[in-house]
């Protein structure tokens, strides 16, 4: 039997019905909700052995019963309450499938990772409205915080697997080498035609440029601004910020947007359908992503595979991976007016959805799930 601990996500459903269709009826999922949340948003909880719970209650212990009892304990994304699980048990086979927040925001952070190109801007959104100096050194104080916690209990695990990309088992055994007991695996979360649906076989037919998937800092918005105006474009510009982040940084983005782009600004402040969200990422031609880390995965590959032309920024580790796997894929050093006003030639579009329908493919996953776990 194998434990699997996670949040209510998206990606949790596909998770679920491809480790059960590996090793069926040989799963016990468990979803660990916050405090203030009493339901799934997002994960069928119809499947009998799909378990909701508060961590640290008694129903959480008696749900969970004697984990010797598991051949295996696969923590999905390492949150603060599964740190602190962790460090209440014993187990010698802990996987921790990585998610990308859980490396890069306390671990890699800590150790001098950079997030934001402009911290002095993510200060000055949080809430309360505190000095600037005061929130940066709070911060730092609890980036300190928790990557202690994480580093105390990264003994206790014995397989590291990053979401796709192996460059990430590289860059925290070169940040922690006291942790080069951890053993890498493969893994991904991204069945393509699981996330592609109804895009499968389309392609782009506008001239649109999408950047960022949400209103969260770590996608740099202003930063990519800059870069745009730069150079001469004409493009209507789209924003979704429907996801997550907080409302006045929303507001800033809003209004720094319309500021330098005018009427060509189109920020997407209200949720989406599934088939709204698809006719948008068809309207666009030009798919930038300012984060520095791992981020926004699934965007990235529905935007290559229906033929975009997708920008990361230099730094982005995903970059140079996806490069070694042939994709065509750009830096956002390399943003001119004639990259984005001339679509991807049909034989590049081709190159691109091979490599992604081999290296993400569901056959590839469930291989994947039969040799790790």
């Amino acid at each position: 039997m194998r434990l699997h601990l996670f949040q209510d996500e998206k990606i949790i459903n596909r998770t679920i019905f491809f480790f059960e269709k590996v090793y069926p009826g040989e799963n016990k999922f468990v979803v660990v909700l916050p405090k203030n949340k009493i339901k799934c948003k997002y994960v069928n909880v119809d499947n009998t052995n799909v378990f909701v719970v508060h961590y640290n209650t008694e129903e959480f212990w008696r749900i969970i019963g004697q984990v010797n009892c598991y051949n295996e304990i696969i923590i999905h994304y390492l949150t603060d309450d599964m740190t602190l699980f962790l460090s209440k048990i014993d187990h010698p086979n802990i996987y921790w499938i990585e998610w990308g927040g859980d490396l890069y925001n306390h671990l890699l952070r800590y150790k001098g990772f950079q997030l934001y190109y402009d911290d002095n801007l993510v200060a000055k959104m949080r809430k309360p409205r505190w000095p600037v100096f005061l929130y940066k050194l709070l911060d730092k104080f609890n980036v300190f915080i928790k990557a202690q916690k994480r580093i105390k209990v990264l003994h206790k695990i014995k397989y590291f697997l990053p979401d796709s990309m192996y460059d990430e088992y590289s860059m925290i055994i070169n940040a922690y080498p006291q942790f080069k007991h951890l053993i890498y695996k493969d893994f991904f979360y991204y069945p393509l035609h699981e996330i592609l649906g109804d895009l499968s076989n389309s392609l782009t037919r506008g001239s649109k440029i999408i950047i960022g998937n949400s209103c969260s800092f770590t996608n740099n918005h202003i930063h990519v601004f800059n870069e745009l105006k730069k150079i001469d474009v004409n493009n209507k510009i789209v924003v979704p910020l429907s996801y997550s982040g907080n409302q006045r940084y929303r507001e800033f983005l809003i209004n720094k947007g319309e500021e330098l782009f005018g009427s060509r600004f189109e920020p997407v402040t209200e949720y989406m359908s599934l088939a709204e969200y698809n006719n948008l990422l068809l309207s666009a031609n030009v798919f930038i992503y300012g984060n520095l880390r791992q981020e926004a995965v699934g965007n990235i590959l529905i935007a290559l595979y229906i033929g975009g032309s997708v920008f990361l920024d230099d730094n982005n580790p995903l970059l140079s991976f996806y490069k070694r796997l042939g994709l065509e894929i750009y830096p956002l050093s390399e943003l001119t007016s004639q990259r984005i006003n001339s679509k991807l030639s049909y034989d590049k579009i081709m190159q691109n959805r091979q490599i992604l329908e081999k290296y993400y493919s569901n056959e590839r996953l469930e291989k994947i799930i039969k040799q790790n776990f």
